[in-house]
């Protein structure tokens, strides 16, 4: 289970730096779209951490 938190976590923190690097890039964002883009990189990473979950459930039923 440990591995699924440090994947989550990690998708986060690559998500918030993506996430303040870009505008860097493009200009400035509005306060109501940094908010918004944090609750999509939340609920992404938690979409592709319960992916891997399933695949690693699949995996073993296998077997």
């Amino acid at each position: 289970m440990g591995r699924y938190i440090s994947m989550f976590f990690l998708t986060v923190f690559t998500g918030l730096l993506l996430m303040f690097l870009i505008p860097l890039v493009f200009g400035n964002l509005v306060e109501g779209d940094v908010v918004l883009c944090i609750l999509f990189i939340i609920f992404g990473s938690f979409i592709i951490t319960q992916i891997f979950y399933i695949i690693e459930l699949m995996k073993k039923g296998r077997k």
